[in-house]
């Protein structure tokens, strides 16, 4: 899969990379702060809504408490009254003492409002009620008997016995009840019991409001973990002491998630010090992270907005930066097509400036190169044409030239035919097509042949001497190389000689040239002469007849191996003429010699 990719990013342009890196450069950073400050949203959403939560609980239990310890107040004081408690604790009650104690009741049932009923039985069966409602729990004999020993265990303090069902009419109703054990104040003595119900409104009116901010749901919870209150009523009186949700509820107070029937919910809990009553309240995760979701869409749409821009900025960019690269490109194709009349202008100093400048440098530099070979071709071109039109009819003058020959022998006459033989060779040598180079060897033969032509026709003893070494009789030079060298001192260093004119050829090797000198003792050269010579070889002055035949020499070389090689010469007057020709040394040669 990685090697797909990156094979996929290998066949992408330049600016298609340029766009994919600015692209990933910016959504990456983008997307990724975005997500963490989303997750970071929420989780302080959540963490400050139980903050919250568990603050609000705490009122909502402080004025449950502060409910129940009023209910708890009347329990233990105005029942203290003496006429009360010796009503109460006469076996043989009179009349009036019956409507003390019954008015008494009333007068304690409209104390709170929150109060359904008061009861208060003596040890002799006896009970007197007031309800709000003018009913009475049918049950409420018995249920008094079960918490006689309940309130008894209790020391004289308040019970909080957990919610109970009423039924009115065709209504249920939900109330809690709170009991205590009435005492004789001298003696220490039971004299009776008090139940107090309350409506289970109180709570309800006191988490209201929290569920309305919430949108969730409220459980009030006793100390035996019996629900005395649900927003819903779905588990009121039920022990959920079993219930994993509640016995994840570890602690006086925290929070913790849960998820109930397939929805996610925040769950806050506080335990309330006066009654230990645990209110449990649950929030909609999805209700407590509708702001983050606005914020979380906004983000998106800004993240979306913002990859839109990177990409169009991207683009813009990228193919800004290549532009110059895609100019190169173009002109590089119009050279591959062998058009050199191309220019890239150079509008920067950065790096694409400085190669648009040295790629202008190698056209203009190619051009001059293809220009040099133009005119070099044409030169060898016009030296091969010159050379034709010596070629005039090579079999006639062989021919004649063998007749000649054949007749000087017929008359015994044997310089003439030793002439004619030397001539027919030097022209058969001179124009022979096919073969452009020959040996060292070859060479001086053909030279030997020339200078005893040269004998004949000037009546001179010319000496030539060879100082060759054996293995370079084997390198392979052009044809022609030495005779217009010792021609040029035949007909100008031995003009005014007349003996002792002398042509030494030697030659010699270093690392990279071989080098051949032509030296002669004829009468040398002035130095304005001998700097005409030097600049017709050099192209700088037209040639002439006394330097037309080194210059052709030493052209013939740098055509066939270049620059530096060539020939050098050297004179002075009186003492000769001394022309060295330096040619490379080649490896096929340096191999077999």
């Amino acid at each position: 899969m990685l090697s797909e990719i990156w094979h996929w990013i290998v066949r992408l342009s330049l600016t298609q990379k340029l766009i994919t890196v600015f692209v990933i450069g910016i959504t990456v950073p983008i997307v990724t702060i975005s997500m963490i400050s989303y997750a970071s949203y929420s989780k302080s959403i959540e963490k400050n809504t139980a903050l919250y939560v568990n603050q609000i609980s705490q009122k909502i239990l402080e004025r449950v408490d502060q409910y129940v310890s009023d209910i708890k107040r009347v329990t233990g004081s105005q029942i203290y009254m003496q006429d009360i408690q010796e009503s109460l604790a006469n076996p043989n009650k009179t009349v009036e003492e019956n409507n003390r104690l019954q008015n008494f009741v009333k007068g304690l049932n409209s104390l709170k409002n929150d109060t359904e009923s008061v009861y208060i039985f003596d040890n002799y069966g006896n009970m007197y009620d007031s309800t709000k409602n003018d009913t009475i729990r049918a049950n409420i004999r018995q249920q008094a008997v079960d918490l006689r020993q309940q309130v008894r265990n209790a020391q004289g303090s308040s019970i909080v016995i957990s919610t109970q069902k009423l039924t009115v009419g065709h209504t249920d109703k939900y109330y809690f009840s709170i009991a205590r054990e009435l005492k004789n104040t001298n003696s220490l003595e039971g004299i009776g019991m008090i139940i107090f119900d309350s409506r289970i409104q109180v709570i309800a009116d006191a988490v209201r409001e929290l569920d309305e901010v919430t949108k969730g749901r409220t459980m009030v919870l006793d100390d035996q973990n019996t629900v005395i209150y649900d927003s819903e009523q779905k588990w009121i009186s039920t022990n959920v002491a079993s219930n994993e949700l509640v016995q994840k509820a570890v602690g006086a107070q925290g929070s913790f998630k849960v998820t109930i029937e397939g929805k996610s919910y925040l769950t806050s809990y506080t335990t309330s010090e006066v009654t230990g009553w645990k209110q449990i309240v649950f929030i909609p995760v999805d209700h407590l992270t509708e702001e983050t979701r606005v914020t979380r869409d906004f983000t998106m749409i800004l993240v979306l907005f913002s990859i839109t821009v990177a990409l169009v900025t991207s683009a813009i960019i990228a193919i800004a930066l290549t532009r110059p690269l895609r100019t190169l490109m173009r002109t590089m194709k119009q050279v591959n097509k062998e058009n050199l009349d191309v220019q890239i202008p150079v509008k920067y100093s950065d790096e694409f400036g400085i190669l648009a400048k040295h790629f202008n440098n190698m056209i203009r530099r190619i051009n001059e190169l293809v220009e040099e070979v133009y005119q070099t071709q044409n030169r060898k071109r016009e030296a091969e044409l010159r050379s034709l039109q010596h070629q005039i009819n090579p079999h006639f003058i062989y021919n004649t030239l063998e007749v000649i020959r054949m007749t000087a022998e017929v008359k015994r006459d044997y310089e003439i035919s030793e002439m004619t033989y030397n001539l027919g060779e030097l022209l058969r040598y001179g124009i022979l097509r096919g073969t452009d180079q020959v040996t060292i060897h070859k060479e001086l033969d053909h030279l030997e042949k020339y200078v005893a032509l040269q004998n004949f026709r000037f009546s001179k003893d010319i000496q030539l001497e060879l100082n060759i070494s054996e293995g370079h009789l084997s390198y392979p030079v052009i044809k022609l190389l030495f005779q217009p060298i010792v021609e040029n001192a035949i007909l100008h260093g031995f003009e005014m000689k007349e003996e002792d004119c002398r042509i030494t050829i030697s030659s010699y090797t270093d690392k990279q040239a071989i080098y051949f000198t032509v030296r002669d003792n004829g009468c040398g050269m002035e130095e304005s002469q001998l700097k005409i010579i030097r600049n017709a070889m050099l192209g700088l002055q037209q040639e002439n007849r006394s330097n037309i035949g080194i210059a052709n020499v030493n052209e013939r070389i740098i055509l066939q191996y270049g620059v530096p090689f060539g020939l050098q010469v050297n004179s002075e007057i009186g003492g000769g003429t001394t022309v060295s020709i330096v040619l490379p040394v080649l490896e096929a040669w340096k191999e077999s010699a």
